[in-house]
């Protein structure tokens, strides 16, 4: 049985080192964040930028 729908971005599943969690957990709280808005910040960031190098490369290969 499938479970209803909650309108909630879906749960996912990683590995951190303990280490740097607990390391990035005191920053996150320092900065009055949450650890899950600090992760999703930086997958924004990385794709922009991954996809702006990209861009770049496309361009000169073209260009």
């Amino acid at each position: 049985m499938a479970r209803p729908a909650t309108g909630k971005t879906p749960l996912r599943n990683i590995r951190v080192p303990d280490e740097l969690w607990a390391a990035a957990m005191a920053e996150a709280i320092e900065e009055g964040r949450s650890l899950t808005d600090v992760i999703v910040s930086d997958l924004h960031r990385y794709v922009t930028r991954r996809r702006r190098e990209r861009g770049a490369l496309d361009g000169e290969r073209t260009g």
